[in-house]
């Protein structure tokens, strides 16, 4: 906001000096018409950010790491959701998250506190099925 105040003082400040500077005549009307454009584009400046015609937005627009977060703390609970339900295993699930080539893949997934090697070979199995890759068990709580 401060950047924008400042470029449009900046604009009028110019805009009125020169005003000032250049002498009467057609000239001068010209000169006063097209600072008055270029005055009025600076001020309505955000107004035109607020309006997409397209729908299509610039990519700083959206915090990708923030938006992975959210989809692995979900997958996560997820996933622990179904080891629990569909094999009576209760751990804590955490599954890696990144954004690649426009859309968000799962990376990886890492199980925590396991109890013995025979539950560890079944989640490996259960999820090779359901396919996670990078798939890390560990026996002991997080």
């Amino acid at each position: 906001m401060k950047a924008y105040l400042l470029s449009a003082f900046g604009v009028i400040f110019l805009a009125v000096i020169t005003s000032y500077i250049v002498p009467e005549g057609k000239l001068k009307k010209t000169i006063n018409f097209v600072l008055r454009v270029v005055c009025i584009t600076v001020l309505l400046s955000p107004v035109g950010n607020l309006i997409s015609l397209d729908g299509a937005t610039d990519g700083e627009a959206f915090d990708y790491d923030y938006i992975c977060s959210v989809y692995s703390a979900n997958q996560s609970l997820l996933l622990q959701n179904k080891l629990s339900d569909e094999l009576g295993i209760d751990c804590d699930c955490v599954v890696a998250v990144i954004f690649e080539d426009d859309s968000i893949k799962e990376n990886g997934v890492t199980v925590y506190g396991i109890k013995d090697a025979d539950e560890r070979k079944i989640i490996v199995e259960y999820l090779k099925e359901l396919g996670y890759i990078n798939i890390n068990v560990n026996e002991e709580s997080r």
